[in-house]
């Protein structure tokens, strides 16, 4: 593998920098033409720079390369100034003064989900809040402790898992009762993104910058994890959606010129969907761990088992099996976490086994407070493996 050079926080807020240009010009033939510079950025930052460690390589990688696909979106595919308006807009941005279409800019950059947009995918997002400033604010503080408790009960537990380890076995071999645990990994990863989301509403509220309205869960209800298209269409994040959507529909409909109200254009848009979304981890997967992984397979199985499950799904509907019970919804997570439970791992357990945890130091009060380590690194004895010890091998 090429030697890489240190990761460049200027080189990928320039790339920003240069969307956002884009979406303040007004319409012209030749605002596509600063994709080019945007994409010549990207490729170099993914392929040629890295942070130094496992954790923030992945991570700023596929934000780099997702990148990549938003701004194609924005720059190159849609006609913005045109084609998206804020709720309430009555007249194309295009025309109105530089000082509205800056401050129009920044609110479409900074909405990826589309929030208080147009375009806003509602019936996939949960509703808007509509608590007053205090309330909101008071909601979104305890959210944020119960996000960082969870995240930290479930990381130290973690740390006691020698598949989750530098170096140590990985996932993709272990048994049915080690590849349970991946789940502990899904889990930290909600609650990381979700305390993330939380506190930003808090600081952007808090200063008067947006109102409590602007803040919908960034996930949505778990109960409706019931199906694996539900779990990634409904619970799961959005903030893909805009751009895997708009990507996909150019390729079938612009490119490939399929049949809008088709089957089998339906299944190739979500095959081309969860393909970008697998590129977008392979790379940055590569790029922290200098090796190709299972990422990409993860994610195109993804489509393939919802392909399945849809047919199920069908051919029970045909014997009067569609309406969703207590007991269907039951045996549905049994299945949801079944599925994980088996994929998972081809992602996950490489970057475990590469120091993921290990460079991924976290704040912990449980460490802190038992051990002064407020940001501990892996330790198989800690307070609470010590304690699950006491409990199931006295």
């Amino acid at each position: 593998m090429h030697q890489k050079a240190e990761f460049k926080p200027g080189l990928f807020l320039l790339a920003w920098g240069i969307t956002f240009i884009s979406l303040v010009v007004r319409p012209s033939a030749y605002r596509g033409w600063l994709f080019i510079p945007i994409l010549s950025i990207c490729l170099y930052l993914a392929f040629y720079t890295t942070p130094g460690d496992v954790a923030n390589g992945s991570g700023l990688a596929c934000f780099v390369v997702s990148l990549i696909f938003y701004s194609l979106d924005l720059t190159v595919l849609t006609d913005v100034q045109n084609e998206l308006r804020l709720v309430g807009q009555k007249t194309s941005i295009s025309a109105a003064s530089l000082s509205d279409r800056f401050w129009w800019a920044l609110r479409l950059l900074s909405s990826p989900r589309g929030i208080g947009w147009v375009h806003e995918p509602t019936t996939h997002i949960l509703p808007h809040p509509t608590t007053s400033r205090v309330r909101f604010l008071w909601d979104q503080i305890l959210r944020t402790a119960k996000f960082i408790i969870i995240f930290d009960v479930v990381r130290v537990l973690s740390y006691s898992n020698p598949y989750f380890q530098k170096g140590g076995p990985s996932l993709t071999d272990a048994g049915l009762l080690w590849r349970l645990t991946v789940l502990a990994q899904v889990i930290t990863v909600y609650a990381s993104m979700a305390r993330v989301y939380t506190i930003y509403s808090i600081v952007s509220v808090g200063l008067g910058l947006t109102v409590p309205g602007d803040w919908p869960p960034l996930f949505g209800y778990l109960g409706d994890a019931y199906t694996v298209r539900r779990s990634w269409g409904r619970v799961w994040h959005q903030l893909m959606r805009r751009f895997l959507q708009v990507n996909s529909d150019f390729l079938a409909y612009k490119v490939l010129r399929l049949p809008r109200k088709s089957t089998f254009t339906t299944y190739f848009k979500l095959f081309v969907a969860f393909f970008i979304s697998g590129l977008i981890h392979h790379i940055g997967d590569y790029a922290a761990l200098g090796q190709w992984h299972g990422s990409l397979a993860f994610f195109v199985y993804q489509a393939v088992v919802i392909t399945f499950e849809d047919a199920v799904i069908a051919i029970a509907a045909k014997f009067g099996f569609d309406e969703p019970t207590p007991l269907k919804k039951f045996f549905g997570y049994l299945w949801v976490a079944a599925w994980l439970i088996y994929s998972m791992p081809m992602w996950s357990g490489p970057q475990m086994t590469g120091g993921f945890m290990e460079d991924d130091a976290e704040f912990s009060p449980i460490m802190g407070l038992s051990r002064g380590e407020w940001y501990p690194k892996p330790d198989p004895v800690n307070v609470l493996s010590t304690a699950l010890s006491k409990i199931f091998y006295k």
